[in-house]
């Protein structure tokens, strides 16, 4: 929409993408091959993509020009604005080799989900990890170690229940704002100066867990004697310096540049 200077436009999309694999290869464990190859369909959830809902909202409003003695200082002055919002994507958990729990020699297990998930405060709480648990029952008298998988009790080992990309990662949230001035120097010629904020309030935005070394690990504080996760899952990237950007671009502190444009 137009009016007296003033160009506005609002975005609001709802979706939702399902399937069993996002792409060909396993940049992240089991997104593209399934977890348990003898039971593919219970590969089928969110795919790595998947933005429930995304919000966005741009502004330009140029000030009224007044004319007189002073034109060139108080006439072309305006702002631009845009500010997004977007829900986080989906991850699932997968233990970076710190036993092969299931006993199918892949080492990337998925957990089993055992107590509710709690999601906590970015960026060092964001998720209670005691709610997931090794996919076997601890207690083998004849470990050799109290958090591997020789603890494992014959015959308990199994696939984990957590299913693929049923967890959800941090959302985004950024303003970016522009102040401009346009000066006529000459008929044809335009000179604009533009000072320009992203992220205008700071607002910390950080990149899905699986970033920056591409894989979530339950098991990133250690595992308790029961086999469960301990303490919280931190979150340690952003979305503009994390490996792989971006999953949700951007995500960077404040930020400011300026700008001199001539037209002609």
């Amino acid at each position: 929409a137009s009016w007296r200077g003033l160009t506005s436009q609002a975005n609001f999309v709802w979706s939702h993408s399902i399937d069993n694999a996002s792409d060909l290869e396993d940049f992240i464990p089991n997104a593209a091959q399934p977890n348990n190859s003898f039971n593919t369909t219970a590969e089928r959830g969110n795919s790595n993509f998947d933005i429930r809902r995304r919000f966005s909202w741009s502004l330009g409003y140029e000030f009224p020009k007044h004319g007189g003695s002073f034109a060139k200082l108080t006439d072309g002055w305006g702002v631009d604005s845009i500010v997004s919002l977007q829900d986080g994507q989906p991850f699932s958990f997968n233990y970076n080799f710190e036993g092969d729990y299931s006993g199918s020699g892949g080492g990337f297990d998925r957990p089993d989900v055992v107590g509710p998930v709690q999601y906590g405060s970015a960026p060092y709480n964001f998720i209670n990890l005691a709610s997931f648990q090794v996919p076997c029952t601890f207690g083998n008298t004849t470990a050799s170690s109290s958090s591997g998988d020789s603890n494992c009790q014959a015959g308990t080992r199994h696939f984990g229940n957590l299913g693929r990309n049923t967890l959800v990662g941090p959302s985004f949230k950024e303003w970016n704002f522009s102040l401009f001035k346009n000066t006529v120097i000459t008929e044809h010629v335009v000179l604009q100066l533009r000072a320009e904020f992203f992220n205008l309030l700071n607002h910390p935005n950080f990149a899905n867990p699986e970033l920056p070394n591409f894989i979530a690990d339950p098991a990133s504080n250690g595992i308790d004697a029961n086999g469960r996760g301990v303490g919280n899952l931190a979150l340690t990237a952003t979305g503009d310096v994390g490996i792989g950007n971006p999953f949700l671009g951007g995500g960077g502190p404040r930020g400011a540049q300026f700008a001199a444009k001539i037209t002609f």
